[in-house]
């Protein structure tokens, strides 16, 4: 085979491998098949719509494919805009998947475990009777997704549980408390699971799945808001890793 045809036959391949990158970029529902997508992004950042768009941008939403679409309802594949917003209802309105109600079950689609575990909150009893209770919104945002730091939960807490309304002042604090007990938690069994890094179906590793399962079950219960619950789950996965710490190391 000549230089030219080796070339050319580069040039082909190069051209192949770009065509099925693309595919498997729009497979994704990104910028390139997903209308929303591609007509959002045009907007400019300083209109609502336009900003909340590009704060997707980077999220953990956009890495995982899921797009306006997937919350907001609307057809992605139309390119006319009122076929694009067929089925999308303002977020005042009950029958939005995005009003403030509606919110917990649509993110539960994905996140079940942790919308089971809310429907179990005072939280959300507050919410459905009442409208004033907190739901997936007003701790994490809607398009970036925060996640909450113990050195940031406090000051959420305190808009409901403060002196002046006088609903349970002292949980705020404690949350903080608890959710830095959490973190500090993962860190440490973290650490544990590289130190020992034991061998499958030997006690040691039952031990690390055993403290790996509480402290699951201990995040699990943060969206209940059931705090002693989760110091409890934690204290049984500090009690598998002393277990472990006094074992044989052939075990």
């Amino acid at each position: 085979m000549s230089k030219r045809d080796r070339t050319l036959v580069c040039a082909l391949l190069l051209c192949g491998l770009f065509i099925l990158s693309l595919a498997a970029y729009a497979d994704k529902g990104e910028q390139i098949e997903n209308s929303c997508v591609h007509c959002h992004f045009q907007l400019p950042g300083s209109s609502f719509v336009g900003a909340e768009s590009h704060s997707w941008t980077g999220s953990i939403h956009q890495r995982n494919g899921v797009t306006c679409d997937k919350c907001h309802s609307g057809n992605p594949q139309a390119a006319e805009e009122k076929e694009a917003h067929q089925g999308v209802l303002p977020s005042g309105n009950p029958q939005s998947t995005v009003y403030f109600k509606s919110i917990p079950s649509t993110c539960g689609k994905c996140h079940g475990a942790q919308f089971y575990k809310f429907t179990q909150s005072v939280h959300y009893q507050m919410l459905e009777s009442t409208g004033k209770g907190p739901e997936c919104v007003t701790c994490h945002g809607s398009m970036v997704t925060s996640v909450l730091r113990p050195d940031n939960v406090a000051a959420l807490c305190e808009r409901c549980h403060n002196e002046r309304m006088g609903i349970f002042p002292y949980i705020p604090q404690k949350a903080k408390a608890v959710l830095l007990l959490l973190r500090e938690s993962k860190a440490l069994l973290d650490a544990d699971t590289k130190l020992y890094h034991p061998a499958e179906e030997t006690a040691k590793a039952r031990l690390i799945r055993n403290a790996r399962s509480s402290l699951y079950s201990a995040t699990l219960d943060w969206h209940k808001f059931d705090l002693d619950r989760i110091t409890g789950n934690l204290e049984e996965m500090y009690n598998s890793l002393e277990t472990l710490a006094s074992e044989a190391p052939n075990q």
